[in-house]
Formats: C-alpha cells, sequence, structure tokens
C-alpha cells in the first residue's frame, strides 16, 4: 500500500474527530455551529503563543533604535575595501549579539508557534473534513483501497477533484447509494450507520450550499461564495494586522512594498487552495480568519504593543538591576 503523508496526522483526526463528535451532540447535528465553537476553542489555546508573539514582537521594537545606532557606527556598506568591510561587519554583529545578551532578547525566538500550531489546526480539520465518516461519525470502512472498493460497488466514479476522496463521495451521494452499500456489506452499513450519515449529510448544507462539494470557476454555482468570502475575510485580517503594526511601529511604513506584497500573498494563496479543497476548508477558513480579525482588535486595545514595551522595560530593569546586586554580593 503507499504511503499517505497525511497518515501522519492520524492520530489528530482522532482527537479532532472525537470533539467534534462531541460538539455536535452538544449542538444537535449542527456541524457548522460546532465547526465555529471548535475554531474558536483553538484560537483561545494559541491566544497566549499570540499574547507571547507580541511580547516578542515589542522588544524587539525597543531595541530596534539602539541596533540602528550601532548600524550607524559601522556603516558597513560606505566601506569600498572587502577586507575592511568583512572585519567591520564581524565587529558590528558581535556589538549586536552583545547588546541582544545583555537584553535578555533572542531575535531568532519571533514567535512563529502559532503560525506552526495553526498549520497542525488547519490539518486537523482537512483530516476531519476529508474522513469525517471514519473520525467523526466512528464508521471504520478500511483503508483507502477498502474504500475505493467500495465506490467501485456501488458504482461510483472514484478519481478526480474532491471526490476522490471516497468518503466525501459517500456522504455525497448517500440518499442513492444506501441500499447497494447495505447489500455489498450489511455488517458495516447498517441501518443505523446509514441513518447516521444521512443525518450527516443534512449538517453539511448551509443556506442551500452542499460544503462537500470542490469550488469552480468552470462551473459557477453558489459555492462560489465560499472562496470570495474567503479572499475578503483574508484580506481584512491581514488589513488590519498590518495597520495596527504601522501604527505601533511607524519605522514600518518605509515597507510599504514588502508590506503590501506579505499583506496580498496569504489571502491570494489561501483563496487558490480553497479552489482545490471542498467548500467546508474554505468555511473553516472564513471563520478562522473572522475569529483572527477580532483577536487582533481585542489584542490592540487590552494589550498594546506600547504597554507592552512600557511593561518589558520596567520587567529589564528590574532584572538588570537584580544582576548587579548579585554580583556585588559575590564580590
Amino acid at each position: 500500500m503507499a504511503f499517505n503523508w497525511m497518515d501522519v496526522f492520524t492520530p489528530l483526526y482522532w482527537l479532532f474527530g472525537k470533539i467534534m463528535y462531541g460538539l455536535l451532540l452538544v449542538f444537535n447535528n449542527q456541524y457548522f455551529l460546532a465547526l465555529i465553537v471548535f475554531t474558536l476553542l483553538t484560537r483561545l489555546v494559541l491566544f497566549p503563543l499570540n499574547l507571547r508573539q507580541q511580547k516578542t514582537m515589542a522588544k524587539t521594537n525597543r531595541i530596534q533604535p539602539k541596533i540602528q545606532k550601532i548600524q550607524k557606527k559601522y556603516n558597513v556598506n560606505a566601506i569600498q575595501d572587502s577586507r575592511q568591510r568583512q572585519k567591520a561587519n564581524q565587529q558590528m554583529q558581535q556589538e549586536i549579539q552583545e547588546l541582544y545578551a545583555r537584553e535578555g532578547h533572542n531575535p531568532m525566538n519571533m514567535g512563529c508557534g502559532p503560525m506552526l500550531f495553526q498549520m497542525v489546526f488547519l490539518m486537523g480539520i482537512i483530516g476531519i473534513i476529508y474522513y469525517p465518516i471514519q473520525y467523526i461519525l466512528n464508521i471504520n470502512l478500511g483503508d483507502r483501497t477498502a474504500q475505493q472498493a467500495i465506490l467501485t460497488a456501488v458504482g461510483l466514479d472514484g478519481s478526480g477533484g474532491a471526490y476522490s476522496y471516497p468518503q466525501l463521495q459517500i456522504i455525497r451521494h448517500i440518499s442513492d447509494i444506501k441500499d447497494a452499500l447495505t447489500a455489498y456489506n450489511p455488517e458495516l452499513f447498517t441501518e443505523a450507520n446509514i441513518a447516521k450519515i444521512e443525518a450527516f449529510k443534512k449538517s453539511l448544507t448551509i443556506f442551500g450550499i452542499d460544503m462537500t462539494v470542490q469550488p469552480s470557476l468552470k462551473e459557477i454555482s453558489a459555492v462560489i461564495v465560499i472562496p470570495i468570502l474567503c479572499l475578503l475575510s483574508s484580506l481584512a485580517s491581514s488589513l488590519v494586522s498590518t495597520m495596527i503594526q504601522r501604527k505601533n511601529n511607524p519605522a514600518q511604513a518605509q515597507q510599504n512594498s514588502s508590506m503590501l506584497m506579505m499583506m496580498l500573498m496569504m489571502p491570494l494563496f489561501s483563496t487558490y487552495i480553497s479552489f482545490k479543497v471542498p467548500a467546508a476548508v474554505g468555511f473553516y477558513w472564513i471563520i478562522s480568519n473572522l475569529i483572527a480579525l477580532v483577536q487582533q482588535l481585542v489584542m490592540a486595545k487590552f494589550f498594546p504593543p506600547k504597554y507592552n514595551i512600557a511593561r518589558e522595560m520596567v520587567e529589564n530593569t528590574i532584572e538588570r538591576r537584580s544582576r548587579e546586586e548579585s554580583i556585588k554580593k559575590v564580590k
């Protein structure tokens, strides 16, 4: 059997599937309400990491003038002789590293945690959207080969597009193939399991849009609204984030072109991907973007970078005095 790299996330699928199943019970099989609450919970889990990331950025902004002063002192780019330029650059880097040591700042620790965790959560969400029968409904259909065999037995084509995922095909066509499924494997596709799949199918429709469908520009339908909202929500989140950063760090205003590219890159990329996956994944991104936007506004209001910088300066002063007192006691 060929290795599928997504199998690495199987334990995550199982965990997220259990959580989603519990939320479905709480919210009376309202899948998208459960998904919204699940996304909110993941954002709450990530909140401390986001706060730490903002604190790290505040420390970086606080010592940036000192770094610029060191860079101006050596003015490496103005040195013509290559050896002298290299020597000056080494001295400059050493002085900057000494500054980092004094300030207790690690420039490599810029808070990649939230982004990595978001990617992990996204993979978990994609997994339970692709394999909901297996991980949410807890109906074991076997491996991918066995699932493809089920599709073949009931007369469905398991190739191409989002519907190459057998469980999505089974859910989408459950009304037409339930008798064939029961005839194929009566022990697996019992009346109770068929009813669970049918109920789940109903929960995957919102405002008349089937979220198991993959959006396409070739066949325009109502589901096209998902990539559009994905783009708009992602742009809004990126725009608010950029505005907050520029407000609290005016030096970034000189980097308009690079900031614009960064602001547009992720929304465009996520929109492109939303055409390659079922609409339910795009729906998750929309909810995640909107919650992220609200989170940024809340953090800017109650945990502003200026407050973090001031607190960082106080903590740094206390720590420095503590070190000085310790040295005096040793002497």
